[in-house]
C-alpha cells in the first residue's frame, strides 16, 4: 500500500488518496490471511480500496494470483431483477407494468445475464476466461479455479443460501469468506444460517428460466433472509477471534473461515434467538 502526498507534504487522509498497486494489493492480501491454495468466497467495495492502479482488472487478477493455481476464487453474481415485478420495492413500478414485465423479461442465461448492483469487479469476473456461472436465475455465484464446478456447477432453484447451494459447497471445500472492504451485512454466508438455526418462514419466488428451449416462469420454495443481525453476528465473530480483521488498500477487510463460522453464528443465533 502507497499513500501519496499532498503538494504541502503532508499525507492526503481520504480512501482516494491511497494508491494501491498489484504488488500493494497481492501483499496486503497475503497480510490478512489470504494463501495459496484457498477456496475464496470475495464480497468487495472497489471504491473502499482507494486508486487501485488497473481498477477492477487489477483486483480480479490479484486475487486470482493470491490463491494460486491450486485455489479457487468465488464472487456472488446475483442478478435480483429476475424476479417477480409485483414484489419489487426498490424501487416499485407501476401496476399497470406488471404483466408486462411478465410478458417480455429475459430468461436467465448464465453467460449473458448482467448481475444487478453488484459493482463492476463481478460483472467483470464473471466475463473472464475459465469462469464458471451457477444456474440460479436470481442468486448466482461466479468461480474459477480447479473447485469451481464443486462450487458452482449445481445450484438448485429451491433454498438458494441452503446446504446445497454454492454456499454449502463452501463449507464443504474448507472455503473463507473475505470482505474487502464490504458492508457485513454483504455477507452471503450468514444467510445459510438461516436454514440451520431453524423456523425458517417460507416464502415462494419466482424467476424466468428456459426449460426445454421455452421461457417459463419457475416458482421454488426459499425462506426470507433478514440481515439485522449481520453486524453484531459478524462483531460476535470478531470477538471470539474467529474472524480476522486487516486492511487492504484503504479498506476495512475482514477474512474467516466458513465452516468455523457458520458453526459459531448457528449456535449463538439459537441462544440469542436472532
Amino acid at each position: 500500500m502507497v499513500k501519496p502526498v499532498s503538494s504541502s507534504g503532508r499525507e492526503m487522509a481520504s480512501h482516494s488518496a491511497t494508491l494501491v498497486t498489484p504488488h500493494s494489493f497481492t501483499a496486503d492480501l497475503h497480510g490478512i490471511g489470504v494463501r495459496a491454495g484457498d477456496v475464496l468466497c470475495v464480497h468487495l467495495s472497489m471504491k473502499s480500496l482507494g486508486f487501485v492502479i488497473g481498477g477492477a482488472r487489477t483486483i480480479i487478477e490479484g486475487l486470482s494470483a493470491s490463491v494460486g493455481e491450486a485455489g479457487t476464487l468465488m464472487m456472488p453474481t446475483y442478478s435480483g431483477d429476475l424476479s417477480d415485478p409485483a414484489e419489487w420495492a426498490h424501487p416499485a413500478v407501476p401496476s399497470e407494468w406488471v404483466e408486462t414485465i411478465r410478458g417480455e423479461m429475459p430468461a436467465y442465461d448464465a453467460s449473458r445475464t448482467p448481475t444487478r448492483g453488484m459493482g463492476v469487479v463481478p460483472e467483470l469476473f464473471r466475463h473472464q476466461p475459465g469462469v464458471v456461472r451457477s444456474p440460479h436465475p436470481q442468486s448466482s455465484f461466479a468461480a474459477l479455479g480447479p473447485d469451481a464446478g464443486a462450487l458452482v456447477g449445481a445450484h438448485p432453484l429451491d433454498n438458494r443460501f441452503g446446504p446445497d447451494s454454492p454456499l454449502g459447497q463452501l463449507m464443504a471445500l474448507g472455503g473463507k469468506v473475505l470482505l474487502l472492504g464490504a458492508p457485513y451485512d454483504t455477507t452471503a454466508l450468514f444467510h445459510l444460517t438461516q436454514h440451520l438455526v431453524g423456523g425458517a418462514e417460507r416464502v415462494t419466488r419466482r424467476s424466468p428460466v428456459t426449460v426445454e428451449g421455452h421461457r417459463e416462469w419457475a416458482e421454488y420454495s426459499d425462506v426470507n433472509y433478514p440481515i439485522d443481525w449481520f453486524d453484531d453476528g459478524m462483531a460476535m465473530l470478531i470477538d471470539k477471534g474467529i474472524a480476522r480483521l486487516g486492511t487492504v488498500g484503504a479498506a476495512r477487510t475482514v477474512l474467516l473461515p466458513a465452516t468455523e463460522a457458520v458453526e459459531a453464528a448457528v449456535a449463538w443465533r439459537r441462544r440469542t434467538s436472532r
